[in-house]
């Protein structure tokens, strides 16, 4: 009996061994797919807290302008493949059935010694060399070569724009938001103010019109703080367009004002630095080398072509049999008359480089004026920054003194509310000024092409990655 007891107990002990491991084992897995589950939503998409640098990885990611100018390059590269495959011989296979009338007249007169044929057939291979063709296929293949160099300063001239844009659209974010926060401070302040006529007037130390002014300006700053949250909210849908995300989620930063003001560079340096860095004229002067290209390529036209044809197959007739066939000659094609095709691709060409002429003059006048005016708005804004911090000091030393005076009877409440006013004006034309600093040097480095997307790399204002 003892025995068996405990053997029994034996494998109790075993059975519980068993089920316990089995428990951890089934927790270890439940432990991995929660594992798994929490590694995905940490590597899901989250677009709260992005700073400068993400949002330019984005939009260069998912912008859909870029993306079309980068395609367009695997679109030129085809063209170039295309036009220097005519240095390559061409064949063709050729095979075809015919039957034919038997009492037809010979080539060389009525039938003589038998009947003719009425069947045949022919399987062979059709080769051709273009030896000489005017150049056409040289101009041509270069021309193609020169326009996909043009793309990819195209696609450069593009990144910058998309980075001006995304740099933009950031900034007027932070505006907004910055915008907000001295509407809802300012909105507390008079508030206060409100709560303390009341105060005064309840006490008989004031006028009814000094409350109603005071909840008259409550009124107001609750519409400021009302437009200023429905900015913040266009702010982030503009700057979510602008990086073109695919998925339709919100977008925030987290960013505050630039700190730093530094005097704008002299402008004809930056001038002359955009003369030799701008992507655009860069891609102009390419343009006008294509078109140059595309002219002796269409010039080709007026001298003949001299190819080398071969041709080799098995010919067979039900008169005859069947005997091997082939061909092999040097041949010269002259185009004597084309109805002015080839003087009107010349004449096209040439124009296509007279109108590339005329955009590059256009283009220098409306650059350098592009660039006086950014050089402006720069130099307005950081003096506007430096008289808005002087005035913020000034209007909160007034404000304080007008509510200290007004506390104890020496002021009335039009100098208080006054003051505020003027704090609250002078905060947002400091914003304002901050603001537009930053978008006026990035609209300079966009003229100038100093490579406005490098520029902000590593630079993680406005949030974290």
């Amino acid at each position: 009996m003892k025995k068996i007891r405990f053997a029994s107990v034996i494998f109790m002990v075993s059975l519980l061994l068993t089920a316990t491991s089995w428990a951890q084992g089934m927790d270890q897995q439940a432990g991995g797919v929660r594992g798994i589950k929490d590694q995905a939503t940490a590597q899901g998409n989250d677009y709260q807290a992005l700073s400068l640098e993400d949002c330019l990885a984005l939009a260069h990611k998912y912008n859909p302008v870029l993306g079309a100018s980068r395609e367009k390059i695997r679109e030129l590269v085809a063209d170039y493949d295309a036009a220097r495959s005519q240095f390559f011989p061409r064949l063709v296979l050729v095979s075809y059935y015919e039957r034919l009338a038997p009492d037809r007249l010979s080539p060389g007169g009525p039938a003589v010694g038998g009947p003719l044929f009425s069947l045949e057939t022919l399987n062979s291979v059709t080769g051709k060399q273009i030896i000489f063709d005017g150049l056409r296929t040289y101009y041509s293949s270069r021309a193609a070569k020169i326009g996909i160099g043009a793309q990819k300063l195209e696609v450069q001239r593009t990144g910058d724009e998309v980075t001006f844009t995304v740099v933009e659209a950031f900034y007027r974010l932070i505006e907004a938001k910055e915008n907000l926060k001295v509407a809802q401070e300012a909105l507390l302040q008079r508030q206060d103010f409100a709560r303390l006529t009341e105060a005064f007037f309840k006490a008989g130390k004031v006028t009814r019109l000094d409350s109603f002014r005071a909840q008259s300006q409550v009124s107001e700053a609750e519409q400021a703080k009302v437009e200023a949250g429905n900015a913040v909210r266009l702010a982030r849908e503009i700057l979510s367009r602008t990086l073109g995300l695919k998925e339709q989620v919100e977008v925030d930063i987290r960013g505050q004002l630039p700190q730093q003001f530094a005097p704008t560079g002299n402008i004809e340096s930056l001038w002359q630095e955009a003369l030799k860095n701008n992507p655009e004229i860069k891609s102009l002067d390419l343009g006008i080398e294509q078109s140059q290209a595309s002219i002796k390529a269409a010039r080709g036209r007026y001298f003949p072509e001299i190819s080398l044809q071969g041709s080799a197959g098995v010919r067979h007739r039900n008169v005859g049999g069947t005997e091997p066939d082939w061909l092999f000659g040097v041949f010269m094609e002259y185009p004597f008359f084309e109805g002015g095709l080839t003087k009107a691709q010349v004449a096209k060409a040439s124009s296509q480089k007279l109108q590339l002429l005329e955009k590059k003059r256009d283009f220098l006048n409306s650059l350098k004026v592009d660039l006086t005016s950014a050089w402006k708005d720069q130099e307005n804004a950081r003096q506007g920054v430096v008289t808005s911090r002087q005035t913020i000091t000034t209007n909160e030393e007034a404000y304080a003194s007008a509510q200290t005076l007004y506390r104890y009877g020496k002021a009335i409440g039009l100098d208080v509310l006054q003051a505020q006013v003027e704090l609250t004006n002078s905060r947002f034309n400091f914003i304002k000024y901050a603001v537009a600093y930053e978008i006026a040097q990035a609209r300079i480095k966009q003229v100038v092409g100093s490579g406005l997307s490098k520029s902000y790399q590593g630079n993680d204002i406005g949030g974290q990655k």
